[in-house]
């Protein structure tokens, strides 16, 4: 298998990010460089990853030993060489420049976003499993609310499920918040128990084959301030509007004007603190960013994009709400990965 890169602006592409490195060779490694040209790449790894890179990776790999990434460089000729501006060190770059003279250094920042951002069908399912993961584990949980539970207990039961159900890990540390702790967009789990009359907001994530899930849920555990329940509403209402959008040849913008635009109309856009939505793979943030400042706002939509549509409304002192799906772009229109 040759490895491709969508677009290069060198004679060769340096990649060393873990993630990028894993999305491109299938390999977990925690230090390597991967160099890609136009005819053929190669992968330097150390000795405690040698053997088995030997054997798993789609491409030759050699051992990294001192400056044998730049020998190699420097024997097939490269003129022009690309690199990751936004993960690369300043301590790496100028050891590049320093060791490899006259080739000019190109950088690319988040090299690899657009390619990882358009997801391959082993990718789709593999976010598949996540989401099904998760949505087990959301719904175990939600069985478990009564007076006298914690934010922590459920965030450990929750865990301990998903990970019994085939999960690696979790996407990121749960949030479950009670009542007025709902107003607080990233509330980390606490002591505090439930009470009859509150409102629980949960967003949990399960990995599967090292990709992520990300939901969020809310429910009313007995009657609620009528005002939570209208900025519930408006959420959903807010969701579905952008989400009724997503289809390819859409402009990211639309979907923040739809979404916004709910809440404006019922005079709650105030309250809208934080992004409409985030590329969701490999990471649990990754390209496109659904921000309303985000420079991706001008970015079209493509099939294979997945990412979330999560607005919310927070009210200090009464509560916050938050609705969040995890959206697949299709050839025609959009799909779900939780059930409705």
């Amino acid at each position: 298998m040759k490895i491709k890169l969508l677009s290069m602006k060198g004679d060769c592409a340096v990649i060393e990010h873990p993630i990028d490195l894993y999305y491109l060779t299938g390999l977990s490694l925690s230090r390597g460089m991967l160099l890609v040209t136009a005819q053929e790449s190669v992968l330097f790894v150390d000795g405690r990853y040698l053997a088995k890179a030997q054997k798993e990776a789609p491409c030759p790999v050699q051992l990294w030993e001192g400056d044998a990434p730049i020998r190699w460089l420097q024997e097939n000729h490269s003129k022009t060489i690309e690199f990751d501006s936004a993960k690369t060190s300043y301590e790496e770059f100028t050891h590049l420049q320093k060791k490899l003279g006259n080739i000019e250094l190109i950088p690319t920042p988040s090299l690899l976003k657009r390619q990882r951002g358009v997801k391959r069908p082993d990718e789709i399912a593999a976010l598949r499993r996540a989401a099904d993961v998760t949505w087990k584990g959301y719904k175990h949980i939600a069985g478990l609310l009564k007076e006298g539970v914690s934010e922590k207990e459920l965030a450990m039961e929750f865990e301990f499920f998903v990970r019994k159900a085939g999960a690696s890990e979790l996407s990121f540390p749960p949030i479950i918040a009670f009542g007025e702790n709902s107003a607080f967009p990233h509330y980390p789990a606490g002591e505090a128990k439930l009470k009859k009359n509150q409102i629980v907001l949960m967003d949990l994530g399960a990995v599967v084959d090292q990709y992520r899930g990300d939901l969020t849920r809310v429910h009313f555990f007995g009657k609620v301030d009528p005002e939570l329940e209208n900025m519930l509403a408006w959420t959903q209402q807010a969701q579905k509007a952008a989400i009724d959008a997503v289809r390819p040849g859409t402009p990211i913008s639309e979907l923040n004007r739809l979404a916004r635009g709910v809440f404006a109309e019922h005079g709650v856009l105030d309250l809208f603190v934080h992004g409409l939505g985030h590329g969701v793979g490999l990471e649990i943030h990754e390209f496109p960013s659904l921000k309303v400042d985000s420079p991706d706002q001008t970015v079209l939509l493509e099939p294979g994009m997945v990412f979330t549509i999560e607005p919310g409304l927070y009210r200090p002192g009464l509560g916050g709400v938050r609705w969040e799906d995890m959206v697949l772009v299709t050839s025609n229109g959009s799909e779900k990965l939780f059930p409705s």
